[in-house]
């Protein structure tokens, strides 16, 4: 199955939709900036919830083809360490050339237990503010894991059950547990994205087509915030959109880049962002060239770690290890797309 590039072209922007969030409406909240109201852009937070919904998407095709949890433990390893390691690296780096925001201040452990990506869950301080939602990713690959180690993952509408019905009933305050593994304030999203591929490869029925309207509704019950019922419909429906192969038109170049350095750039973004908004403003006036300049060197930075930095290590790796489960695979397993 070849790659899905419009997975690539939501991937970025959902990166660019919090970048621009963190520089404009979340910079004026940290440091009480008065940005000109028209370069506001409140609705970041949408950006995250869109990744979970791909993760769900991706994760639940990967576990298609792997053969076991050990693959499957290797490639999800792969996919976040070593841009989270490097970015660590460049971050720390320069904050120790450079007053970056809310770095500096860490201890020593502190720092080690950031390079664990657990840090969150013992309240330890994030090196930079964005790794928080790297947890309920973590979570999820280890909960599906879990999952596919017990064989259940054909029960995955029963699943689906009874994770939204926990969910709603957690928000009731019901069952005041869980939230935090069980991923009960973001789980719709990942879950739709596991529906969402059903639909479009294994001829989902009206009953996968509700769950992801339950999905939409548990969302909006869940996290009840001031236009939440239009953004969530809208990224419900983009990805509907893009089951159906109607984004196909978005696939251009400036797009695919973008989704190319998503990971990096989400990583990179926030800290070292602010710092360069902050230093940028003691000498240019102008808000939109701040941001554009800011953003045009976060870009840049991110292509390079993307490029010559993990796609090399990825690649080494790869070839020392994956030829392993490569070696085990069973006859009637069949590859899907790339991810």
């Amino acid at each position: 199955m070849h790659r899905l590039k419009e997975l690539d072209v939501l991937r970025g922007l959902a990166s660019l939709n919090v970048v621009l969030y963190h520089y404009t409406s979340r910079y004026r909240e940290i440091f009480q900036h008065q940005y000109p109201i028209k370069y506001d852009w409140y609705y970041g937070h949408v950006g995250l919830e869109l990744f979970f919904m791909i993760s769900g998407f991706v994760i639940f095709m990967t576990l298609q083809k792997v053969n076991s949890v050990k693959e499957f433990a290797y490639k999800r390893s792969m996919r976040l360490y070593p841009a989270y390691w490097i970015c660590i690296c460049i971050t720390l780096v320069i904050a120790s050339i450079w007053d970056v925001a809310r770095t500096q201040d860490l201890t020593f452990f502190q720092i080690l237990m950031n390079f664990t990506m657990i840090q969150g869950v013992f309240e330890i301080p994030n090196i930079d503010g964005a790794y928080w939602s790297l947890i309920p990713e973590l979570f999820f690959y280890t909960l599906m894991g879990l999952f596919y180690y017990l064989g259940v993952l054909k029960n995955i509408r029963i699943i689906a059950f009874v994770w939204v019905s926990w969910m709603l009933l957690n928000r009731q305050g019901i069952l005041p547990f869980g939230e935090y593994f069980l991923n009960l304030k973001y789980g719709m999203f990942l879950l739709s994205g596991i529906f969402f591929y059903k639909i479009k490869y294994n001829k989902g029925n009206y009953i996968d087509h509700l769950i992801v309207i339950s999905c939409l509704f548990t969302a909006i019950l869940v996290n009840q915030m001031p236009g939440n019922i239009y953004a969530y419909t809208f990224i419900f429906s983009l990805f509907y959109l893009f089951i159906y192969g109607k984004l196909k038109v978005f696939n251009l170049s400036p797009l695919l880049f973008l989704g190319y350095i998503s990971y990096p750039l989400y990583l990179l973004h926030q800290n070292i962002g602010y710092s360069l908004i902050k230093s940028f403003k003691v000498y240019i006036p102008n808000d939109f060239v701040v941001i554009l300049l800011t953003l045009s060197i976060m870009f840049f930075l991110a292509w390079i770690v993307k490029k010559y930095l993990e796609k090399p290590i990825i690649t080494y790796l790869n070839s020392k290890f994956l030829l392993q489960f490569k070696s085990h695979q069973a006859p009637e397993a069949s590859p899907v797309m790339q991810n």
